[in-house]
């Protein structure tokens, strides 16, 4: 395991669970955190890492990392629209399939965040049908292919379909891969305290700076796509320069990030539902409603973790025959 993307998982999912009780910081600045940025550049370094060696059942190991979770959740989210009385335009039957199966559409799946899990699957089949041409090259093969769909949208072919998969977050699949070249090779290179020490500054840096925005110059905001492959690779280097981040509470919020993701939106749903029943603020009006959102849906994914997602994943695992532990996560335990 690296410890550190497990860190990086962790901050990211509360990232994008802070995102969405819609509070802003100073500046009208509404931020994730680069979370979903974070997630993505995560999966492209994973899916380089796991494969180095060995591609065996590719398409079945992440089948079962993400797909038994979301239609879980998926169902959930799906009757609590239709059972509940406050709910507005809650999704018909029509919609299941369309959100079960990933496919693109301009409507969002009925679980809402699985718009991202929608490019994650993207990347999977593209890098799985790479590996199976060339295991040591799946990489670059999947990068012609991703550039190739860039380069169809942009001289108009293919529609709907090339635009959909040349959404600008689909680029951080792209960096991870990269990165994992970079620190294949530069971890040997750059050892010792004084790169631990540059990392733990930038990710600082770069988390800190989310409470600041109103102090940016403008050169930082134009080139403010580069800050998601910077964290992620300064964890790397972080932690091959001899600093990993173990502790405990930390590991298991990596752990626990993908059912975080999942889940956090189904309780908003419902205690947003609440609050407006009791006349309280909103937690977009009030720091301590929605600390109290962040926290409560925190803990809450990880329970969802530890006694529904893990216990759940081990039987999938039996049943197509595979690992009785699952360990590796996604680019939204991911992930």
């Amino acid at each position: 395991m690296l410890f550190n993307l497990q860190f990086l998982r962790g901050l990211a999912a509360v990232g994008v669970v802070f995102y969405h009780t819609g509070f802003r910081l100073a500046g009208d600045w509404h931020t994730d955190f680069s979370g979903v940025a974070i997630f993505f550049v995560i999966s492209g370094f994973i899916m380089c890492f796991i494969t180095r060696e060995d591609a065996d059942r590719f398409f079945v190991k992440r089948f079962i990392r993400i797909v038994p979770m979301y239609w879980l959740s998926t169902f959930v989210m799906f009757f609590l629209h239709r059972l509940s009385p406050w709910s507005v335009n809650p999704p018909v039957a029509a919609d299941l399939p369309r959100s079960l199966l990933f496919l693109p559409s301009e409507q969002m799946p009925i679980l809402g965040v699985g718009w991202t899990l929608n490019f994650e699957v993207y990347f999977y089949l593209v890098f799985g049908l790479a590996l199976w041409i060339d295991r040591r090259l799946a990489p670059l093969i999947s990068a012609v292919f991703v550039y190739a769909v860039f380069a169809l949208d942009q001289r108009g072919y293919g529609g709907f379909l090339t635009h959909y998969y040349s959404h600008d977050y689909i680029h951080y699949f792209l960096a991870g891969m990269a990165l994992f070249y970079i620190w294949t090779f530069g971890s040997v290179l750059f050892p010792g305290w004084p790169v631990r020490a540059i990392c733990v500054a930038g990710l600082i840096f770069f988390f800190g700076s989310q409470f600041v925005r109103p102090l940016w110059p403008d050169w930082v905001l134009t080139y403010y796509w580069w800050f998601p492959p910077f964290v992620v690779v300064c964890a790397l280097f972080m932690e091959s320069s001899g600093a990993p981040i173990t502790w405990r509470p930390v590991v298991l919020l990596g752990d626990a990030s993908y059912s975080l993701y999942l889940t956090h939106i189904i309780f908003f749903g419902v205690g947003n539902a609440f609050l407006q029943a009791l006349h309280m603020p909103a937690p977009s009006e009030s720091a301590a409603v929605m600390s109290f959102e962040v926290v409560t849906a925190t803990l809450l994914g990880i329970a969802v973790h530890l006694y529904v997602e893990k216990p759940f994943l081990r039987k999938v695992a039996h049943v197509l025959g595979g690992s009785r532990k699952i360990s590796e996560p996604v680019v939204l335990d991911h992930r």
